[in-house]
């Protein structure tokens, strides 16, 4: 299983020029049935994105149905135990709370790659797999 970070959820709903291929690559393996997750914090920080300008069209409604088409992606509640153990993972890989929440619930899971561009994935024990290496 593979923990899935916000930002392919809006390169992909935004239907980035940039990113949003590879984003689409990774939402069509989950769709195919390749087992994912993310924290229930993901479509509300999507949400946050997409409303202040990321994506054209966007509605709450239609964030809702992309979710709900993903049946192989579990969605993950964010307990408040994750905020403690997440203060110790912005120390120890000084990442700030969002990564350290997403990490923190990833860990919780037993999960070791997760789907990000972002480098600072990198500093922690998870296996990123980025944009750009999906097409193999």
């Amino acid at each position: 299983m593979k923990y899935v970070d916000v930002n392919v959820f809006v390169y992909w709903l935004g239907d980035d020029p940039v990113f949003g291929d590879d984003a689409t690559v990774i939402l069509e393996r989950i769709e195919k049935g390749e087992r994912a997750a993310t924290s229930s914090l993901t479509p509300w920080l999507t949400h946050i994105a997409l409303v202040s300008g990321a994506a054209r069209n966007y509605s709450e409604e239609k964030l809702l149905e992309k979710f709900r088409e993903l049946p192989f992606l579990r969605i993950e509640p964010l307990t408040f135990g994750d905020y403690g153990s997440a203060v110790g993972a912005m120390r120890r890989y000084r990442l700030d709370l969002e990564d350290s929440l997403h990490f923190t619930v990833a860990e919780r899971l037993g999960i070791r790659e997760i789907y990000t561009n972002d480098r600072d994935f990198e500093k922690t024990p998870l296996k990123r797999e980025g944009f750009g290496q999906l097409r193999k």
